[in-house]
């Protein structure tokens, strides 16, 4: 399923995607795989959500697709054509954020992800909610949203601690 995905984010990309400027969107693209391979690290071994895949086996290779394509390509389809008007703005992340819930019940429904460790698809919600309106602040005032997402991190880590064994 994670391997359909990648290849749908492909094609979006390719067709919607302003590759023209790419350059102007790469450190926002950067940024998005980062934090979720910070999630990997920080989480690695005690895993608040995690990929099943019989074809690529293992989380964390489901997870590179996604911190490598999926995540950096989202990003410049969300980036392209980001709207002027503060109301088109909420409505082009409200859609994102839809968009990536539905995508995750669907895994969820079948198996494709499994959560942990009180996590569920409404934490998921909430953090996709978190999530866009990061990453166009990032576009817009990268200093700004490093010091956002430190406050999320810290956040998450106290909502969900680690444990360590």
């Amino acid at each position: 399923m994670h391997l359909a995905v990648g290849l749908f984010t492909i094609i979006c990309a390719w067709k919607w995607g302003d590759w023209r400027n790419w350059q102007k969107y790469h450190a926002t693209m950067l940024f998005f795989a980062t934090g979720n391979l910070l999630y990997n690290v920080l989480y690695y071994d005690h895993w608040l959500w995690k990929y099943q895949s019989y074809f690529l086996r293992y989380h964390i290779t489901s997870d590179l697709l996604s911190a490598f394509v999926i995540l950096p390509l989202t990003a410049l389809l969300f980036l392209t054509n980001y709207p002027t008007r503060i109301r088109d703005q909420w409505l082009r992340i409200i859609k994102y954020t839809i968009l990536y819930f539905i995508f995750e019940v669907v895994y969820a429904t079948y198996g494709a992800l499994v959560y942990d460790y009180g996590w569920n698809v409404w934490y998921s919600l909430i953090w996709d909610a978190l999530m866009f309106p990061l990453i166009a602040l990032h576009y817009k005032k990268p200093l700004l949203s490093y010091m956002c997402s430190i406050v999320a991190v810290i956040a998450m880590l106290l909502l969900f601690p680690i444990v360590f064994k």
